[in-house]
């Protein structure tokens, strides 16, 4: 598949690679950080008594979180790319 960033100019590329890189990082950290902790809390059966349709959410909300980061950070190395191969001709 074709990057379809690479007819953009740099600057925007650049824009691109600072806006998503944000995003990435926040999301990242904090879903993973969720997740880890949410797991422990299962092996370690120490939970705290919340019902099931609230833990549910919140799984899905900590998954959402990471499939927003890991998109993100696909965007951000497919405007890496692109800014390599402007510069590069």
């Amino acid at each position: 598949m074709k990057n379809p960033l690479l007819k953009n100019p740099v600057f925007f590329n650049v824009v691109i690679l600072i806006i998503s890189g944000i995003i990435s990082a926040f999301t990242l950290i904090f879903g993973v950080a969720h997740l880890f902790e949410g797991v422990r809390q299962i092996i370690k059966g120490n939970g705290h008594e919340i019902p099931l349709t609230e833990s549910i959410l919140g799984w899905v909300i900590v998954l959402m979180l990471c499939v927003v980061g890991i998109i993100s950070l696909l965007l951000a190395v497919a405007a890496i790319q692109a800014i390599f191969k402007r510069n590069k001709t």
